[in-house]
């Protein structure tokens, strides 16, 4: 790739029609396809329905687009965020170096063709269609996701500064500085509000294996975000400075004469028509799972267990979790203890008392308004005992239901015995507390009415005294 192509070689090279195969060599940063793809008019349409099938491919095996058809619009509407933010941010720093542009150029076009580019870089969530958590487990899909997510982030970041810097005319590292202070800045508040990394931080709650290995990635994410962020914008300033020069600006892309071939739309045809394909196959498992996740957030948790042991463990996604969840922002529903006690009316199968106890000692102590979680023993025998009987007696009767299910690997089990005990010890405590307290009062009682009665009755006169 030649970051200072003479205007002439340019001008040879664009051909007027762009060809089938330019969609492809876009995503690898072939600057005279790119050209071609910026200066099409039709491509703000052809790029719109790659971000399509992008969402197609983000969601087809996640969410039930029966019940939830908004999730697909969400890539349209954060992408048209976050490009009107990185826009502005190339504006103002194109503007800081005070270089004067092509005299024909305007905000409304710079905008069409910056959304442009911006848009044609979505084929790259194609990759996320992969359905490997049919292939693997729960662990072994999540890391593959959150390494694939960090590759497509990577490698998206990469060609769009290219695309950035094709179209102002730019060396093609000085617009990746200007892109990567505001991407690190949406990154790092999105992943510390992110809702499982803070309560897993604050909270001292048991996290479920995959639920640590999320935390640990948004973490390390953030904390790259949060140091990297100083040198990221000292090297943007001085890349803004070093583009002042006009000897390192070179010819922009120009006025759209490039035509649209039909075959040219086959890339979103085929794509749209392979993920539809696909989403015939995971949508129905998705659907049922959606159904009775309403169920149980009704309350209707008996007829959700009849719904679950009438279609069968396959009927449903593999990585599904059913509420309440915990995390959970919202209501918290169905309770737990009124879950145990529909699985032992219905007599639930082993697989759907799993699928609904996830994490279910962390939820009951939740929903009896302890939010500090269970992870540290000893922080909860601290400060259990401060709690009221009430509250105490709250706690017990979900874990007692807990245990006559036997929710749980071993060490689950373990260490719900262990918050029993916790528990029962703080309960007694409080109960001793109390009548220690009654029974101080009773003495004070006491004492009063004696000195009352002497008050009233004055002081007791013998019979030698009385009879003088």
């Amino acid at each position: 790739m030649n970051d200072s192509p003479d205007s002439e070689q340019v001008t040879n090279s664009d051909s007027l029609t762009m060809r089938l195969r330019d969609p492809l060599l876009f995503l690898f940063g072939v600057e005279s396809s790119i050209r071609r793809v910026l200066r099409c008019r039709l491509s703000l349409l052809l790029a719109f329905a790659l971000v399509a099938t992008a969402a197609m491919a983000r969601e087809y095996d996640a969410v039930s687009w029966m019940h939830a058809p908004q999730d697909l619009l969400g890539p349209f509407a954060a992408s048209l965020v976050i490009c009107t933010v990185l826009f502005f941010t190339v504006q103002i720093c194109l503007a800081v170096t005070g270089v004067k542009r092509d005299p024909q150029s305007d905000r409304i076009r710079d905008y069409r063709v910056f959304l442009v580019g911006y848009w044609m870089t979505a084929p790259l969530a194609w990759l996320y269609a992969i359905p490997i958590e049919t292939m693997a487990g729960e662990v072994v899909s999540l890391r593959f996701n959150l390494t694939l997510l960090s590759i497509v982030s990577i490698w998206r970041v990469l060609l769009f500064s290219r695309v950035v810097a094709i179209q102002f005319g730019l060396r093609w590292w000085v617009p990746l500085f200007w892109i990567l202070v505001p991407c690190m800045v949406i990154a790092f508040f999105a992943l510390i509000s992110a809702q499982l990394s803070m309560v897993s931080l604050m909270g001292g709650i048991r996290l479920t294996q995959t639920q640590q290995i999320l935390v640990n990635y948004q973490s390390t994410v953030a904390g790259g975000c949060f140091y990297g962020i100083i040198p990221v914008l000292l090297v943007a300033l001085v890349s803004i400075g070093t583009s002042s020069n006009p000897k390192h600006r070179f010819e922009e892309v120009g006025r759209g004469n490039v035509s649209m071939p039909k075959s040219v739309w086959l890339w979103p045809t085929v794509s749209g028509a392979l993920l539809l394909f696909a989403a015939t196959l995971f949508q129905p498992n998705l659907n049922r799972s959606t159904e009775v996740d309403l169920l149980l957030r009704e309350g209707a948790i008996e007829e959700a267990i009849a719904t679950m042991q009438a279609a069968g463990e396959d009927a449903y996604p593999v990585v599904w979790d059913p509420p309440p969840k915990h995390p959970d922002r919202g209501d918290g529903f169905p309770e737990i203890s009124l879950i145990a006690d529909a699985i032992q009316a219905t007599n639930a199968e082993r697989w759907i008392v799993d699928r609904l106890m996830v994490q279910a000692d962390e939820i009951a102590m939740r929903q009896e308004g302890w939010y500090q979680g269970t992870g540290s023993l000893e922080y909860l025998r601290e400060r259990l005992q401060f709690e009221d009987e009430e509250t105490l007696d709250g706690m017990l009767v979900p874990f007692q239901k807990l245990r006559e299910l036997k929710v749980g690997d071993q060490k689950t089990r373990q260490h719900r015995e262990e918050l029993i005990e916790i528990i029962e010890e703080a309960r007694e405590a409080v109960i001793q507390a109390k009548e220690a307290k009654a029974s101080e009062g009773s003495t004070e009682d006491e004492d009063v009415a004696e000195n009352q009665v002497t008050e009233t009755t004055g002081p007791v006169v013998s019979d030698e005294q009385s009879s003088e």
